[in-house]
């Protein structure tokens, strides 16, 4: 049984990822669903009142006041067991996914202490943290200079989730990069987004599930599983 933390998870790739995880065939046995409004979060809170494992966090990764009382709600479920995948949907810079994965690293870190500490045992299903990007922050697949600002933060994502690829190689933790592709949600309508929530979700769950070892962490994947250049 595992457990699973998905920041910005009131609407979009967000709201989708909560539905996808409760419909896997071995679903967690806990989704903290983390949200700026939760009482504003119509949807996510009729997803909580016909699913028993969903809990609602208010989390603002704006504001780290959220942090601590959102922690231990988490640690107050999740026990010794821990964490086992943090999803950084609602990073708006690297540094917000950064203080979101510290003030959850202690949970993640019980979680992968359960399993061995053979390099093949770090996968998804032991612990792991999935930060979301995007193509426009490979350096490699830049075609022009749009969005600079934009592409720079995701950059700043990429280079993060190597970095935590080093660092928390020695507990057990995988750490990744995933682009969800142009996506027909609020944001992604403005740039006429071809793939539904359901498509780009059901598609990256798909690729963590199978992710192993030491060799898989510290990579940028696309939602249908290929690598991206970084």
């Amino acid at each position: 049984m595992f457990s699973v933390l998905v920041t910005g998870a009131s609407r979009g790739i967000g709201l989708e990822y909560v539905r996808q995880l409760l419909a896997l065939s071995s679903p967690p046995q806990h989704v903290f669903a983390c949200c700026r409004s939760p009482v504003n979060a119509e949807d996510l809170q009729g997803i909580a009142m016909e699913n028993p494992s969903v809990k609602v966090l208010q989390i603002d990764v704006t504001k780290e006041d959220d942090f601590p009382a959102a922690v231990r709600e988490v640690d107050g479920v999740v026990g010794e067991r821990g964490l086992t995948v943090l999803i950084n949907n609602a990073a708006i810079f690297s540094g917000h996914t950064c203080e979101t994965t510290l003030a959850f690293l202690p949970a993640l870190k019980r979680a992968a202490a359960l399993t061995s500490s053979d390099d093949t045992t770090m996968s998804m299903q032991t612990a792991a943290v999935v930060n979301m990007s995007s193509v426009m922050g490979s350096l490699a697949s830049t075609k022009n200079g749009k969005s600079a600002s934009y592409r720079m933060t995701k950059v700043a994502v990429n280079m993060l989730t190597v970095c935590m690829a080093h660092d928390f190689a020695s507990y057990g933790i995988l750490a990744v990069a995933m682009h969800p592709g142009l996506v027909n949600t609020d944001m992604g309508k403005r740039h006429a987004g071809k793939l539904s929530p359901k498509e780009s979700v059901c598609g990256i769950l798909d690729t963590l599930l199978k992710l192993r070892g030491r060799q898989a962490s510290g990579k940028a994947y696309q939602w249908n599983g290929q690598i991206l250049a970084w």
